[in-house]
Order: C-alpha cells, then structure tokens, then sequence
C-alpha cells in the first residue's frame, strides 16, 4: 500500500467561545475546503492521513475547542506532526470584544462552556486569559467584534481563495478611532494629524473616496509627504515578511470617524502598493457608519 500524500493546505481553526469558529468552518466548506469539528488532538494525525489518500480532498478545515481537551503546549506538540502531513498548516483565532461575546451568549440563551459554576461574564474573561498563548502563537487573528455574518464570510474569501498562491497578502483597513480600534490589526496607524474635512461644510458629506475630498488633502502636500514615509516603510518590510514565509498582513490606518482621512490615505496607498506588485485588499470598516456628531 502506497503513502498517503500530503494535503496541499490544513487551516486549523480555533478561538473564544462565541467568536464565530462554527460559521468560520461552514464558510471555508464553500471556499473548496472539508472541515472536521472539535477533533481531539490525539486523533488528528489519523485524520490526515485518512483525507490524504488518492481521491480525498487537498484542502482541509479543523475546528479546535481548547476548553478542557489540551494546552498550547498540546497544540503546539500536535502542530509539529501535522506539518509532516500536509504542505501547509495555519492556524486561524477567532475573537471578539468581551462585551459583544457576552451579548452573544445572553442573546442565544446557550451556555459558555467555562460557565459551570461562574457568570458568562466570568467565564469569558477566563478564557480570553487562558487562551493568550494561543491567540499569541496563531497566524491570523480575526475579530468579530464588528463583522456581520456575510462580513466574516467575505474575509475569509479573501484570506483562502483570492489568496491562496499568493506568498503575502496585505489587508489595508480604515476606521474610526471613536469607535474603537480592531485587535486583529499588525499594525495600526493615525491619520489624524491631517487636516480635517469635516470642518468644511461642502466636504462634510463626502468621504475619502470623493475627488473634492481628495483635493483638500493633498493640497498643502503633508498626505503625500506622508504616504511617501509609508511607502518607503512598506518597501522595506514586504520583503523581510515574505522571507519569514509571512502570509498575511493587516495595516489599519485611522481617523477620528474613520470617513474622510483614514479613507483616503487607505486608498491611495494600497494604489502605490499594487503598482509595486503586491497583492492588496481593501476595507472601509466605518465609511458607512451613521454619524453621530463629532469630528472625522
């Protein structure tokens, strides 16, 4: 009997509970990959080995639950055996705000699994503790705080399908600082030194992606001069990123409503980015966000 070979790429997805690894695994399921929930550990390598044979599939999905079946030093100890057993193995950590997990759990009426003999609340502030290490180890982290359903769906599209034989793919995402700023992000940036749109009555309703916007900024030369700085900065780390085998890059640049500054700069650098050659995507997280006073 032959070997089996190896599968092609192994997404192991994990998280807090409430965060959306569920709904993670079922949208992966349509981007071309069979996916397995809550496998124990010690039963992985078999699993494996069992989709590696002639006529399975070369993508696959695990949903890991870290709760009472293992440690990072488990998954880690694990992580090393799949490697041997498939090209490419990445881990995907799901999160959120411990707010919105704990509205989750009150709105579902289900039980946190931690919440046997604590609060939701508590439960969920012990397993954001207990799964640092993990959060920590992982390859992409992604928040769920404030994606919606289809949302979540669209960013794993990006991350597996869109992406898949890219060697580095770079997420360029504006936001609002008023709003909160995204914990998934490898680097975040503020654009708030720029001037300011919003005191202009004629620039108020547009965003960063309107020419008259575009106009104001660039028209005393700083929002060059600085994506210029960033420019030069993403040309010397791109590069040092791949050589690490790195494959996802999130840079989030933000403004005060995350409409006007934060827009714009995200837009125009993800234009000189690509015109280097690299693979960029896009999001406006708070561009249609309904204003509730203040400034952008």
């Amino acid at each position: 009997m032959s070997l089996p070979q190896k599968i092609r790429h192994l997404i192991l997805v994990t998280g807090l509970s409430g965060a959306g690894k569920s709904s993670a695994l079922k949208y992966l399921e349509d981007l071309g990959y069979f996916w397995v929930d809550n496998l124990p550990f010690e039963l992985m390598p078999a699993c494996l080995n069992h989709f590696a044979q002639e006529g399975h599939p070369a993508h696959l999905a695990i949903g890991i639950h870290m709760r009472g079946q293992g440690t990072l030093s488990c998954l880690q100890d694990c992580r090393q055996q799949l490697n041997e057993r498939a090209e490419r193995v990445e881990t995907i950590f799901l999160e959120a705000d411990a707010d919105v997990l704990i509205r989750r759990y009150r709105e579902t009426r289900r039980r946190h699994p931690l919440a046997q003999e604590r609060t939701v609340g508590e439960a969920v502030k012990q397993e954001i503790l207990d799964l640092g290490p993990v959060r920590a180890s992982a390859d992409m982290i992604i928040d769920t705080t404030s994606l919606i359903v289809p949302q979540l769906k669209e960013h794993l599209d990006l991350a597996f399908h869109a992406g898949m034989d890219a060697d580095l793919m770079i997420f360029i995402r504006s936001f609002g600082f008023k709003y909160g700023v995204n914990t998934d992000a490898d680097m975040v940036l503020d654009g708030r030194f720029l001037l300011n749109p919003h005191y202009d009555d004629l620039l108020r309703p547009l965003t960063g992606l309107d020419e008259p916007v575009t106009r104001f900024l660039e028209q005393h030369g700083e929002s060059l001069l600085f994506l210029d700085r960033l420019e030069s900065l993403f040309e010397y780390l791109i590069p040092r990123y791949q050589q690490e085998k790195k494959r996802y890059f999130t840079v989030d640049i933000g403004c005060t409503g995350g409409r006007h500054r934060s827009v714009y700069l995200v837009e125009r650098l993800a234009e000189r980015l690509r015109c280097l050659g690299h693979q960029v995507r896009v999001r406006h997280r708070d561009l249609n966000r309904h204003k509730s006073g203040g400034s952008n």
